[in-house]
């Protein structure tokens, strides 16, 4: 049996409603919401913050700043966090210097007296510096020797972070456990040690305990863990958004336990929709021609563990905001599970226009922006060209009909003089990683197509349909032009 839970019940009834009405599912709760207890434990969680230096071996690098960092620990700070996460990429090029601005700038924050713990594993940018770059940096050896990372990592991890290197480590905070490994520990290795370690502590049961990995640990080591469903894993390295309900794994983990990819705090929150989400997949999300990612963020959670739930907070911290409702993951044996792919369908619902949104297009003289070039990145539009010049621009409100269901990205549908000969065309929406309240242009998405590619006919019909990250759909709104 499912219950649903309308928005005015679920913030009057708090936790306890959730915990006996959701029968298992995952939840996205209200704007605002906040459980009436207090959790047993808070942490937040920051990975692939990719720092450098300058060629002057003491700055950060001109494309870098460390506000974003700042920014996440002032997050931490503000809800009094037990603990700071850290998942690798700390360090872009294997410096000891960039894991002491991270250390600096945590001590600046909370102080030196009575910090939270930072457990912190490494990541496989701080193995793997640019030789080159290092090389010319530090041309007196001595210096290249206490500057890479590599020279002698455990002293100079531990020189940088100001916390004992470790391959892999078993570490407890409140009564919670935490697992650890580093870049180069092998899978089997690391499941046997979790699992001995698990079973020697009785952690069987509902209460969740959690992986802490640079890259998500594979079945040689969460195969030997089928006993434990409760735990819960925290990975970077690809830099998925947190914006996608897909950064959630649970099948892509053989349905053992889930695994959350954290979210990049560089700036390249990648948004990726499987092609079957789509009647034509032409999203990019880099521009073809710089490399550039095209909807920046910087990405930081906070995980807040309950008796009966854990509630998982996606925070933007360049600008601030939320990337869009909490999850809230019921903790007990479930079936299927609440983080299983058709459970977070059904919870993310469709995103929604609002009632009187309409569409604005216009024809005119543009040069088409790089990423909403024809599908062919290697054969971009030339300056000069004629379709550079000619084509219809199309303005999409933002699609904010419904809260609990935060637009991804829009899929438009042009229709000519052959209706069985449509255009589609996909969109990211333009605030797609940024907080709420945070989106450019009020939330305004604007897509130019070149007059060469619309079907034929001189009245077009155009609708534009809004799709979530799991790729459920809302209804779309129309509009008839004449070209």
């Amino acid at each position: 049996m499912r219950f649903s839970v309308s928005r005015r019940n679920f913030i009057s009834g708090g936790a306890a409603a959730l915990g006996s009405l959701l029968c298992g599912r995952v939840f996205a709760v209200p704007p605002g919401w906040r459980p009436t207890k207090k959790p047993n434990l808070v942490f937040g969680v920051l990975t692939d913050t990719h720092l450098m230096t300058e060629w002057d071996a003491k700055s950060v690098y001109w494309t870098m700043s460390l506000d974003y960092i700042r920014n996440a620990y002032r997050r931490f700070k503000k809800v009094n966090v037990d603990a700071v996460l850290h998942l690798g990429d700390a360090a872009h090029r294997a410096q000891v210097l960039a894991l002491k601005f991270h250390r600096e700038e945590f001590d600046k924050v909370f102080g030196t007296k009575n910090p939270p713990p930072l457990l912190v594993v490494d990541g496989n940018h701080e193995w793997q510096g640019d030789w080159d770059y290092l090389k010319k940096l530090y041309t007196d050896p001595v210096m290249f020797r206490e500057n890479v990372l590599t020279e002698d990592f455990p002293r100079l991890f531990e020189k940088g972070w100001g916390v004992k290197y470790e391959p892999f480590w078993h570490k407890e905070v409140n009564g919670y456990h935490f697992f650890g490994r580093g870049w180069g520990v092998d899978d089997g290795k690391f499941g046997t040690f979790i699992k001995n370690e698990a079973e020697r502590r009785n952690l069987k049961g509902t209460k969740p305990f959690f992986i802490l990995s640079h890259k998500m640990t594979y079945l040689p080591c969460n195969g030997k863990l089928k006993a434990f469903p409760n735990a819960i894993g925290f990975c970077g390295h690809w830099h998925t958004s947190l914006a996608n309900w897909g950064s959630i794994y649970y099948e892509r983990n053989y349905k053992i336990f889930p695994y959350i990819n954290c979210g990049a705090c560089r700036y390249d929150g990648e948004n990726a929709l499987r092609k079957d989400m789509l009647t034509e997949q032409n999203l990019l999300q880099r521009d073809p021609q710089t490399h550039q990612c095209i909807y920046p963020s910087r990405q930081a959670m906070i995980v807040n563990v309950y008796d009966d739930m854990i509630v998982f907070e996606r925070h933007e911290v360049g600008e601030g905001g939320k990337l869009g409702p909490d999850w809230v993951m019921p903790l007990g044996k479930f079936n299927p599970h609440p983080f299983s792919r058709e459970e977070l369908k059904k919870t993310i619902g469709e995103p929604q226009f609002r009632k009187r949104a309409k569409l604005v297009v216009s024809t005119g003289s543009t040069r088409i922006r790089p990423h909403q070039n024809p599908d062919n990145p290697a054969n971009p539009v030339k300056k000069d060209s004629a379709s550079s010049r000619l084509c219809v621009k199309i303005k999409i409100p933002m699609a904010d009909g419904n809260p609990d269901s935060r637009v991804y990205a829009y899929e438009v549908k042009i229709v000519g003089s052959d209706r069985n000969k449509p255009l589609y065309k996909s969109v990211y929406f333009e605030g797609v990683n940024c907080g709420i309240g945070h989106e450019p242009n009020k939330g305004v998405t604007t897509l130019e197509i070149p007059k060469s590619e619309l079907p034929k006919g001189r009245r077009l019909t155009i609708s534009v349909t809004p799709l979530s990250s799991l790729g459920t759909k809302g209804k779309p709104i129309s509009s008839v032009i004449r070209v």
